[in-house]
């Protein structure tokens, strides 16, 4: 009898830790996004028409379309993400979901202004990401969801499970009618790793990439493969900011010019049908 009890314990145990993860649906999106506008909060790459904004080692994109706001990393500061925010005229009060990509410091530690802000919202993170980091995500008083596979968070939008660089890595992608709209943050696995896997996750063709893509000590031929197989994969655009580095995006300017879009801090990327 003390055998069962003890497995009943257990069990009902478990059941509640993995009760926060993937909390929403693993169905693939059935429709798509009719608009999506993205918004570059934080980014260490200088906007000449907005000398302004603060630059800063770090990413930081919004995501907004109909009545949904997401966060998709915070960048490092809490203190810059508030000053980009007001200068850029955006409420992160107004937040839906934050995602955060990965666990280091560049990219999660503004989080304690959206606690400040939007107490309680939920944080999507993978699930291997290092306890000691989830545990400080919820002594902010913010909603831990951890993620182990792709998952669907709202219509039209997914988490793309994580990925080993290290460290472990995830992605979001939104659906719209041109294609898979790609976000990632530093792409440790590899960009093109992160784009297959929404693709064959999804059965969506790719749109458009952006985000940091971990290539700022690569060489140019190592830069190329990888447009290379980013257009293999049907990208349309490709915005390579934060850890991208000079060399991919001078060889998406000279180069492959059709297929870049320039970003950088303060960058709106409004995509309609």
């Amino acid at each position: 009898m003390t055998l069962v009890i003890v497995a009943t314990l257990i069990l009902l145990k478990q059941e509640r830790e993995e009760s926060s993860i993937n909390k929403a649906t693993t169905k693939l999106p059935s429709g798509y996004l009719s608009r999506v506008e993205i918004i570059v909060l934080v980014d260490n790459n200088p906007n000449p028409q907005r000398p302004d904004l603060k630059t800063v080692w770090g990413i930081s994109m919004l995501v907004k379309f109909g009545n949904t706001t997401i966060l998709f990393d915070t960048g490092p500061s809490p203190q810059i993400l508030k000053y980009n925010c007001k200068a850029l005229g955006v409420n992160l009060s107004e937040l839906t979901f934050v995602v955060l990509s990965h666990e280091h410091g560049d990219h999660i530690g503004g989080l304690s202004y959206v606690a400040e802000v939007k107490p309680k919202v939920k944080v999507y993170v993978p699930s291997k990401m290092s306890n000691y980091v989830k545990e400080w995500i919820k002594s902010l008083n913010l909603t831990l969801i951890e993620v182990r596979d792709s998952i669907v968070i709202t219509k039209g939008v997914v988490v793309i499970g994580q990925l080993y660089g290290p460290p472990w890595e995830q992605a979001l992608a939104i659906n719209i009618s041109r294609g898979l709209v790609i976000l990632v943050g530093c792409s440790h696995p590899g960009v093109e790793n992160i784009v297959a896997k929404a693709v064959k996750e999804l059965g969506t063709k790719p749109y458009l990439v952006i985000g940091g893509f971990h290539m700022s000590s690569r060489s140019r031929e190592d830069c190329e493969r990888t447009v290379k197989n980013l257009l293999k994969l049907g990208i349309r655009l490709i915005a390579p900011i934060h850890c991208s580095g000079d060399t991919i995006r001078k060889l998406l300017d000279e180069k492959y010019n059709e297929y870049y879009l320039r970003a950088y801090i303060g960058t709106k990327v409004e995509i309609n049908n």
